[in-house]
């Protein structure tokens, strides 16, 4: 009788695991079918999208939704031949949620996993959601880890791993669309294209008043100036301000101020501190700071004021509301070719 009862839900033909599967905890739950192996189908590809786990919809066993794949991913790769990249599921038995996945079973499931990288052979990968990225990189935290890229090592061999939102968050959220799609195209152009920039960036520690002095110029320089500090902390009533970075046309200086390892003597530091109040409410120029209250708090401490303020906190939230603004986002996102991130 119970052999019927599971003809009846799982259907003819179902799958109850494989032996591979075994000891997993899933093979417990009642689904129509269990442990598809959705890669022996596929070919070798360039780009593989990695779902959270397969769907199986009308007789249909997928990595992801039509309306994730023709509405999210195909739009996204607009640019990217379609045979370049092909989807497979993290886990491959349906509607397996992350907390139904225990460390056990992620470690039954990933034997799968890499047999899928083994056939796909990929030289990007996309971990779609957290459930994937945790799968195939053993970390957390999508929100932040996006668009960030991670090697994942399977037989001696390096393949690159850039953790990106699920089309479902997309589809459920159309704000994360822009930066699905931005995150998609810095890594298929850095990666599979190989257009990486090499920033050709250096500075000079400015450490004397003399030497400042040389950079006089700029007091009433027409050019704009961005600016950065560096504080031992968060609070500028506590804390102090280690040093201020000036740059200009390809230009950078740091200035120590009160850095633990270039100690400024008492009058040459009040002579800096004046320079650089000159050099800040220059009214001919702009003062580019990133969330420039933070740094105008300290820089006031210091009896430091500044004028022409354009802050790019704000600029990029007035370019796109719906994109991150702290600076490591804001530079992945616009300098992403730069990035020496693996």
């Amino acid at each position: 009788m119970m052999d019927k009862l599971e003809s009846l839900f799982f259907g003819a033909g179902a799958l109850k695991g494989n032996e591979a599967c075994q000891g997993c905890s899933i093979l417990d739950d009642n689904k129509p079918i269990h442990s598809v192996m959705d890669y022996e189908e596929l070919s070798s590809a360039p780009i593989l999208f990695l779902s959270d786990s397969i769907k199986y919809s009308y007789g249909q066993v997928v990595a992801f939704s039509d309306k994730e794949v023709e509405g999210v991913i195909r739009k996204a790769c607009s640019s990217i031949p379609s045979e370049d990249y092909t989807f497979s599921a993290a886990v491959k038995c349906p509607g397996v949620k992350e907390s139904d996945m225990s460390p056990a079973n992620r470690e039954i499931c990933r034997e799968h996993l890499a047999d899928t990288i083994r056939k796909v052979k990929p030289k990007l990968i996309f971990c779609c959601g957290n459930l994937a990225m945790k799968m195939l990189i053993k970390k957390s935290g999508i929100t932040n880890k996006r668009g960030s890229a991670f090697l994942y090592t399977l037989d001696e061999e390096d393949y690159v791993v850039v953790p990106i939102f699920h089309p479902y968050s997309v589809l459920k959220e159309p704000r994360n669309r822009y930066l699905f799609e931005l995150d998609i195209q810095n890594a298929y152009e850095k990666y599979i294209l190989k257009k990486i920039s090499k920033g050709d960036f250096s500075y000079e520690l400015v450490d004397t008043f003399e030497t400042l002095s040389e950079y006089n110029y700029l007091l009433t320089t027409t050019e704009p100036i961005a600016v950065d500090i560096e504080t031992t902390g968060l609070n500028f009533l506590t804390d102090i301000m280690m040093t201020v970075g000036v740059s200009w046309e390809g230009n950078n200086i740091v200035i120590p101020i009160d850095h633990k390892d270039h100690v400024i003597e008492t009058g040459e530091k009040f002579a800096v501190i004046k320079w650089l109040h000159t050099l800040l409410t220059n009214e001919k120029n702009k003062k580019i700071f990133h969330n420039a209250k933070f740094d105008l708090k300290f820089l006031s401490k210091y009896g430091i004021t500044a004028v022409n303020v354009w802050d790019t906190k704000i600029m990029a939230h007035l370019v796109n509301e719906d994109i991150p603004k702290s600076l490591k986002d804001l530079v992945k996102l616009y300098f992403s070719n730069e990035l020496e991130d693996l």
